[in-house]
């Protein structure tokens, strides 16, 4: 229940605000003076409603006291100027008197309403601050040096940035980084994974369906409009969405399909893949011009493996997040725990190092990790397995493909895994949906 102190000394006015207030499922405090009102805690209320003209000191006073909860000014006609001067102090708006209890309703809904999207907004920022903490990347080899670098030259301009590396290196994140620091900061940032959606939906939702009576709706690219469209996985996309997309890129396709946006798409791309995009465009599987529109800026991350001291000061800043986020007392990592995790290859890279150091967190039991809750095997990498080796002899079709997807798509592209289970992509997303395995977005813990 929203909490609202009135401020008012004619106390008939007072009370006539309160049982208002009240009757519309309000809780409502009531002072008569900017000391009175002081004796409540004035953080804990959604709102305030004050008169200007109080005995004692001004009611606008109360806007600095009660920060940053809202104050709504009631002045009467002939105080219209002293109502300005309290929204130039910092009032939320202002209402004259004498007032309709209807229209002080509409002032009050509309107000507390506003306030809680605001700061909605500051603790989903706050927490994508936690997630992706865009101002504090951690990196010190030469190749991430050089990542910075360029992410602060790139941001402030509405260039395309084409991000390459391999799955689990932190696409994401850079591409954040990119918005973040941006004149875009404020408006959406839209992730769009061309991996994780079925080839015949793809073109749906980047662009919205082709009904005319839904086309006001638009795509991902309505949604982005003034932001950023992040699309991971590019090199996944069919010719045919290659082709609208270099269209929109042009500015030749976008305004006659989208009513609510006709001057074209005020977007800037991101695009980002694990895959050789070179090598897919001399296979004539992907688009030259469309690549070329793409690589305005190319940036490439560097795998974990690569990086040097990188590794520990990583492994120290991801125990350290998971630690917040599973509430857990700090924790430390021991000596050979350390040298365990520079010793391991990591061919999943940051993802596969931050989910590594999340399940230690959830089984620790004491106050360090140590190599056992690491669970670290060193004989085991995903490019070297003995053909002998092959635990899926006994298991059913079902058993088989549940076993195959689970540990490959962490390093392969659904065309990857369509093409080595013999199937269509189609068919391997129909197959993940019945089985229970959709395959998540990527980047959200790298």
């Amino acid at each position: 229940m929203n909490q609202i102190l009135i401020i008012e000394d004619e106390e008939v006015i007072r009370r006539a605000v309160k049982r208002m207030l009240e009757r519309h499922g309000y809780q409502i405090a009531e002072a008569g003076s900017v000391e009175e009102a002081q004796k409540h805690p004035l953080t804990s209320f959604d709102l305030i409603i004050s008169d200007v003209r109080l005995p004692g000191v001004p009611g606008t006073q109360i806007i600095e006291l009660a920060s940053p909860v809202p104050v709504l000014i009631m002045t009467s006609y002939a105080s219209i100027r002293s109502a300005v001067d309290a929204m130039k102090l910092g009032a939320i708006d202002y209402i004259a008197k004498p007032f309709d209890h209807d229209e002080l309703l509409i002032v009050v809904e509309r107000i507390i309403k506003q306030d809680r999207q605001l700061r909605q907004q500051e603790i989903l920022k706050s927490e994508v601050e936690k997630s992706y903490p865009v101002r504090g990347m951690v990196g010190e080899c030469p190749a991430m040096i050089d990542v910075f670098r360029r992410i602060d030259k790139v941001a402030p301009t509405d260039a395309t940035v084409l991000i390459l590396g391999e799955s689990g290196t932190g696409k994401e994140l850079v591409a954040r980084a990119l918005h973040e620091r941006s004149h875009r900061s404020q408006s959406p940032f839209i992730v769009f994974n061309c991996a994780a959606v079925p080839e015949n939906q793809v073109e749906i939702e980047l662009f919205g369906p082709q009904d005319e009576r839904e086309t006001r709706r638009g795509g991902l690219l309505a949604k982005a409009h003034g932001g950023t469209l992040f699309m991971d996985e590019v090199g996944e996309l069919s010719m045919a969405a290659q082709a609208r997309l270099l269209r929109v890129l042009q500015g030749d396709d976008y305004a006659s399909q989208n009513e609510a946006i006709q001057s074209g798409p005020d977007i800037r791309i991101i695009a980002a893949t694990h895959r050789d995009i070179r090598k897919l465009v001399q296979q004539q599987t992907f688009r030259s011009d469309l690549y070329f529109r793409l690589r305005v800026v190319e940036m490439t991350l560097p795998p974990l493996r690569e990086r040097g001291s990188d590794i520990k000061a990583l492994a120290k800043f991801l125990l350290a997040k998971s630690c917040r986020q599973l509430n857990r007392s700090a924790l430390n990592l021991s000596r050979s725990a350390l040298e365990a995790i520079r010793r391991y290859h990591w061919p999943g890279n940051v993802r596969e190092l931050a989910n590594t150091i999340e399940r230690s967190v959830i089984l620790c039991e004491g106050d360090s990790i140590t190599p056992q809750l690491l669970a670290i095997d060193h004989h085991i990498t995903t490019t070297n397995r003995r053909a002998t080796d092959n635990p899926t002899d006994n298991l059913s079709l079902e058993e088989y493909f549940r076993h195959f997807v689970l540990d490959n798509q962490d390093h392969m592209t659904e065309t990857e895994l369509a093409k080595q289970l013999g199937i269509s992509r189609k068919a391997l997303w129909e197959r993940r949906q019945r089985f229970g395995i959709p395959r998540e977005k990527k980047g959200k813990k790298s």
